[in-house]
């Protein structure tokens, strides 16, 4: 059985923060080795799992939010899990950014398994009445924006995403005097289907040189092709392609933001960053 926490939870937001130094210290711990192209995978998969989760508090405007509180601790802790194999690989000299890396991985954990666990996913199934009835955000599309006007990389995320929202109405249509072992399931598809409206909301309306627009775009597709994945709407693994085009932005976050392994300084996240070389 898996050991609960029973301490004080940490909120998203300081949750987050834990994350953003776990990937620091990963690259800092590989910045004078080459990365297998796995590892950079896995570097940026974890890069866009912060941001995912960074648009959603921002879209929730509460950190205690339903939503937040049930898919952030999970999300940052598969991102910074995914660091792992090779940040530590097992026995042998640890450096500082190694040992910090753990720490915050650690943090995490407990996280994840902290003693509020079991009343995470009932405060989201409380939401799922309103989808059917019109008051919620998932009771609209996605997104405004007509198919026809969207990158073909995004469109087929897109319509992956639409058909999910529009199926999960429809079941908590005919799910809304139940309740049972469904109830997991619904509010972890709500969760993510709220992630993936967090991430498309307002991403065409800010003013941006090109270089910064493709930057843009090509997190949006990873992000989203990571919730598909979640969803089960894509096989586990297809996301790896756009998880290590994001790469050079993972390090370039990093360096722009000046936080070293160990710092006690609030990290100054810019999300949209030229794309880099590497």
């Amino acid at each position: 059985m898996t050991p609960v926490n029973r301490r004080a939870p940490l909120a998203p937001d300081q949750l987050l923060a834990h994350a953003d130094a776990a990937l620091r210290s990963a690259l800092l711990s590989a910045a004078h080795r080459p990365l297998p192209r796995p590892a950079r995978a896995a570097a940026g998969a974890a890069y866009l799992d912060l941001w995912v989760c960074d648009r959603l508090l921002s879209a929730e405007g509460d950190s205690a939010s339903a939503g937040a509180g049930f898919l952030v601790p999970r999300l940052l802790l598969e991102a910074v899990d995914g660091l792992t194999p090779w940040v530590d690989p097992g026995p042998g000299p640890r450096t500082r950014a190694i040992r910090e890396y753990r720490r915050r991985a650690a943090l995490l954990g407990d996280a994840m398994w902290h003693g509020d666990q079991t009343g995470r996913p009932a405060a989201v199934t409380t939401r799922l009445a309103r989808l059917p009835r019109g008051e919620d955000r998932l009771s609209r599309p996605l997104t405004p924006v007509r198919p026809a006007a969207l990158p073909a990389e995004l469109r087929t995320l897109l319509a992956d995403l639409e058909l999910e929202r529009q199926e999960l109405i429809a079941e908590c249509a005919r799910t809304a005097d139940e309740s049972g072992a469904g109830d997991w399931a619904r509010a972890d598809r709500y969760a993510l289907l709220t992630a993936a409206a967090a991430c498309l909301d307002g991403w065409r309306r800010r003013t941006l040189r090109r270089g910064r627009l493709l930057a843009d775009r090509t997190r949006l597709r990873g992000a989203l092709s990571r919730l598909v994945v979640r969803l089960d709407r894509a096989p586990a693994g297809s996301d790896a392609e756009f998880s290590a085009a994001v790469f050079p932005q993972a390090v370039e976050y990093c360096r722009a933001s000046g936080v070293v392994a160990g710092g006690g300084r609030r990290p100054d996240r810019r999300w949209v960053c030229e794309p880099v070389g590497g």
